[in-house]
């Protein structure tokens, strides 16, 4: 993965204004009229880059204001920065294409940063107005970073082989204003059939009873991340568990010594933590596994997604379930602990788009473990009928990994 850059120069020319937009998003669709700006579909810049926002003549600001920052930059001279004021709480941009541009096999991805918290939104709209609502998740206070964007909404029957234009849209939230930066657009491949990924934090040991229990009905694999530290202590699972569950095609995956927040520590207290269970799992028989690592808490800082990148092939981290390819396989998004409808949702969507969905738990007892059960059976019955593939983070890192 491109690591992030920066550039100190003065800042350049605003694109700032507010549009007429009513509050919902569907309505701007019939004041759009053949006067909106056009884009080219093709620019001469890094390869496999589409917009590196250093020309943005090519965005209609539609609310909010955006303006050129060369302060901040992930490749090219300079990023987008989107802001939106304490009357505005939005900010909403757009780029149309030149003529539709067929996603059937593609998906956006950017680099994003934010001082709020607030979740990106990307649009992607058809010629007929209907349209499928991407998200990411991206931790505030850290420099540009590339996100991969997961399916969050419909609105009515989107046709990706014909889209029209994109957006990108930030809401204030609780904030009384909000400011992103965007930069490097890219296109992403999707799998050929949807692939789900199960995974199972914290190392409790009723990973090793009601999951895995639950799991070889239908021989489905999963993946254990534990705090190595923590491995044979009580209510945790053991070396032998783990053992087993290897045995039977999971994977055993880290989520550092301790399975704590590492964000804030210094660099040589998150590498002691990173690495020290690596080398662990290596010592013990799980050398796979020791490519795979679990954001404690999912939380994580630009030291600990650093040394990620360095030392793992794969690290998951909260976020949002149903991407493309990963752009930026150091920051895997994934759903943690949904509900059994919120899963079935994601799981029709990966057969539909054919995306990657990671489920993630840490608690199996009451209802979360009642939901997982169900979740179980609703992947199995999309697995039966070949609409969807359960698979290791092996196949991911293998195989779909977007080449940047």
């Amino acid at each position: 993965m491109k690591r992030r850059a920066y550039l100190v120069t003065a800042a350049a020319a605003t694109l700032g204004g507010c549009s007429a937009l009513t509050d919902s998003d569907a309505s701007d669709e019939s004041n759009e009229t053949d006067d909106s700006p056009d884009s080219s579909d093709t620019i001469d810049e890094e390869p496999g880059s589409f917009d590196q926002f250093d020309d943005l003549s090519m965005w209609e600001v539609m609310e909010g204001s955006l303006e050129l920052d060369a302060e901040r930059a992930y490749v090219g001279d300079q990023a987008g920065r989107m802001t939106a004021d304490e009357s505005q709480r939005r900010v909403m941009i757009k780029r149309r294409f030149d003529s539709p541009r067929d996603l059937s096999d593609e998906f956006p991805a950017l680099a994003f940063a934010t001082e709020q918290d607030v979740d990106p939104v990307v649009q992607l709209s058809d010629t007929d107005g209907n349209r499928l609502l991407l998200k990411c998740n991206v931790e505030p206070g850290l420099p540009l970073a590339h996100h991969d964007l997961a399916v969050y909404d419909t609105d009515g029957d989107p046709d990706l082989s014909e889209v029209a234009h994109v957006k990108i849209s930030a809401w204030a939230g609780d904030s009384r204003s909000v400011t992103v930066w965007a930069d490097d657009l890219r296109f992403v491949s999707r799998p050929e059939t949807g692939k789900v990924l199960l995974q199972f934090d914290g190392g409790d040991e009723a990973t090793a009873t009601r999951a895995h229990s639950t799991l070889s009905e239908h021989d489905f694999p999963a993946t254990a991340f534990v705090p190595t530290d923590r491995v044979g202590g009580r209510g945790y699972l053991s070396q032998g568990q783990l053992e087993t569950l290897q045995r039977d095609g999971w994977t055993i995956g880290s989520q550092g010594t301790r399975g704590s927040d590492l964000s804030g520590g210094s660099e040589s207290a998150q590498r002691a933590r990173i690495e020290g269970a690596v080398e662990w799992l290596e010592g013990n028989g799980f050398e796979d596994g020791a490519n795979y690592f679990s954001y404690p808490l999912n939380r994580y800082d630009d030291t600990t997604m650093g040394i990620v990148e360095e030392t793992h092939d794969l690290g998951f981290v909260g976020g949002f379930a149903g991407h493309g390819n990963l752009l930026n396989p150091a920051l895997a998004p994934r759903t943690v602990g949904p509900s059994a409808e919120e899963a079935k949702q994601v799981l029709d969507w990966t057969a539909r788009f054919r995306t990657i969905a990671t489920l993630s738990y840490t608690d199996l007892g009451g209802n979360s473990g009642a939901a997982f059960e169900e979740t179980v059976s609703s992947l199995a019955d999309l697995e039966s009928a070949g609409e969807i593939e359960v698979v290791g983070p092996a196949d991911i890192a293998s195989n779909h990994v977007h080449e940047a």
